[in-house]
């Protein structure tokens, strides 16, 4: 993260790096761990944290150097409502629009966990080949909402689970994750929302 409270950033000041050290560890961390070999457990991919906490430069470079060193981009984008109005409000676009105008949507990104997407949002993503990683318990425990996780596998989204982290969700169980997507899919869209098989 490098966009504090200071500059009108959501994380405090104090946690807040300069660029050009974020930028050099992270080359240094797939330089040493990432194995680009097929079925490896180790892979690196560049992450800064969200629109809210990183600047545009950032983005923009995080982007140039794991296309260079071909590793893939992850963001959190769409998580809260607060979030979309940040991006409107700040760039006067969509969270989506905004990363699309970066150049961060494609087959070699995903976006975790992507609850607050419209229609043209989910349409973008699609189009993009850009996946989409669904975190259904911690989006529950932050109550971020439900993420629209049928419409975007009909769309022709790459959707895949995962757990976001130890701060809003404590048992970081992928196992879990299935159970949640399939309950909260049938919550938002009734029992054929979802397949316990396709979960």
């Amino acid at each position: 993260m490098d966009l504090g409270q200071s500059d009108g950033g959501l994380p405090p000041d104090n946690v807040v790096e300069d660029i050009d050290e974020i930028l050099a560890s992270t080359e240094a961390a797939i330089d040493a761990h990432h194995d680009p070999a097929p079925d490896v457990m180790v892979r690196i991919g560049v992450a800064p944290c969200s629109p809210f906490s990183v600047t545009e430069d950032l983005l923009t470079r995080a982007a140039a150097l794991a296309r260079r060193k071909g590793v893939r981009l992850h963001t959190h984008l769409a998580e809260t409502k607060d979030e979309d109005d940040f991006c409107r409000e700040r760039f006067g676009c969509s969270p989506v629009d905004y990363m699309d105008g970066l150049g961060w949507l494609g087959p070699d990104v995903w976006l975790a966990p992507a609850v607050h997407l419209d229609d043209a949002a989910v349409a973008k993503v699609a189009s993009t080949g850009t996946g989409v990683a669904h975190c259904p318990s911690s989006n529950a425990r932050l109550g971020a909402g439900i993420a629209r996780a049928h419409d975007l596998r009909e769309a022709g989204v790459p959707v895949s689970l995962g757990v976001d982290g130890a701060a809003s969700n404590e048992a970081s169980s992928l196992l879990e994750e299935v159970r949640h997507a399939l309950l909260f899919a049938r919550a938002r869209g009734g029992p054929t929302e979802l397949a316990v098989r396709d979960a």
